[in-house]
């Protein structure tokens, strides 16, 4: 369970904790979740088109709408009251034994078994999209979201190409925010020290200021 949330948090599946996956088992005694239409990911609205900028999660909103959430399964009335939300969801995110244990230590233990940014993009890149050449991704966006929808103009959004480019760049923040909120990953391989000459019993005050949307942890005196 905690592994499948990781996977939608991290690549923005925004159409996969509602739907569009199923918990199976082949010999009734292993479950594994098997997804489809994951090309609603990394940034994609439901509907079609680039949408939302990294990171988000299950709080964030389509830009621009007062009732509309990115992950399917949540949504508002006008005046702000929540309208529909999924119980499960909602129930493990507000439990904090699963928020502050049981998804960091499977975080870790993903990143461990080889679920990095690294190996993600050199998997994306190498061994799917380089697979196929450019005309390829015209021929088969022309025939599924054009012929199929009939020349309806609003599916023209979702004709995006390799998007190579802002795979690695939404990804890459993605992963990065998750690795710090959940202390997990290579964000543990990266520090900042700072040394100070401070008059005992003095008051010092330090104040940082993030360029982006991101968790951060202090150590004092090998104390986190």
């Amino acid at each position: 369970m905690a592994a499948y949330y990781i996977f939608c948090m991290r690549f923005g599946l925004v159409d996969s904790l509602e739907r569009n996956a199923q918990l199976k088992t082949y010999d009734g005694v292993h479950w594994h979740y098997e997804s489809w239409d994951m090309d609603v990911a990394l940034g994609n609205k439901n509907d079609g088109g680039i949408a939302y900028d990294p990171p988000i999660d299950r709080n964030t909103k389509l830009p621009g709408s007062i009732t509309t959430y990115a992950f399917s399964g949540r949504s508002d009335n006008s005046d702000g009251t929540r309208a529909t939300s999924n119980w499960l969801w909602d129930a493990l995110e507000a439990w904090p034994y699963w928020a502050n244990t049981i998804v960091p230590k499977v975080a870790n233990a993903l990143y461990n078994a080889g679920l990095t940014y690294d190996n993600v993009s050199s998997l994306f890149d190498n061994e799917y999209a380089s697979k196929w050449c450019e005309i390829m991704y015209n021929v088969s966006g022309y025939y599924k979201y054009i012929l199929s929808g009939n020349s309806d103009p609003t599916w023209l959004s979702w004709l995006q190409g390799s998007r190579m480019t802002h795979r690695h760049w939404w990804l890459s923040n993605s992963m990065d925010y998750y690795d710090a909120k959940w202390f997990c990953g290579d964000y543990k391989n990266h520090r900042i020290y700072l040394r100070a000459n401070v008059t005992e019993g003095s008051n010092v005050n330090i104040t940082i200021y993030p360029n982006k949307n991101a968790y951060m942890s202090v150590e004092k005196d090998d104390i986190l």
